[in-house]
């Protein structure tokens, strides 16, 4: 067994026995590109992203002796990050992120073969990004990173029939939004 297929339960487990440093850049190394999106979907400021990143992912390795393993690792991670947008867009008091001009121009590049296709993505981008930070957190938890409504509750701090209110409510936003694309 490679080490990329072996469980983050299992490095965390062999880290607690031996303190050795290469265990934990492993479970940050598997971190840091899922967290990375999750905070740029949530805020939207490159220059931001990447502290955030830095905050959170500093703050699981101070914090990995606290990890009581009732939750997957995975939860327990992106709940410090939800924690640490949520602070941040308390202390910006920016209730609604912009997106940013360099993320719509990546986009267009990506897509420059399709105006159909870049102007669609660029509105689902703005409309994603107009949306309240519990909801956009909520569908991005669910939908882009896969977590069940159960750990996405876990997350956030709240019920799972709150995740599931809040991605009904995101939905039915976005497809108003997006009704002359559907």
């Amino acid at each position: 067994m490679t080490d990329d297929e072996l469980p983050a339960q299992e490095i965390l487990a062999q880290y607690r026995k031996s303190k050795e440093p290469a265990l934990l850049d492993e479970l940050v190394r598997r971190n840091i590109n899922p967290i990375y999106r999750f905070i740029a979907s949530m805020i939207g400021k490159r220059e931001a992203v990447d502290d955030l990143v830095q905050d959170v992912l500093l703050s699981v390795v101070r914090n990995i002796d606290q990890f009581r393993g009732e939750s997957a690792l995975s939860t327990w991670i992106y709940r410090i990050a939800a924690n640490r947008v949520k602070r941040y867009l308390e202390q910006t008091q920016r209730a609604v992120p912009t997106v940013e001009i360099e993320q719509l121009e990546t986009v267009a590049d990506r897509h420059r073969d399709s105006p159909e296709t870049n102007e669609l993505k660029q509105m689902i981008d703005t409309a994603i990004a107009e949306l309240s930070p519990a909801l956009r957190s909520a569908m991005l938890l669910t939908t882009i990173e896969g977590f069940t409504p159960d750990e996405a509750a876990e997350i956030e701090g709240c019920t799972a029939a709150n995740i599931h209110w809040r991605v009904h409510k995101a939905r039915t936003i976005l497809k108003e939004k997006l009704k002359k694309y559907f």
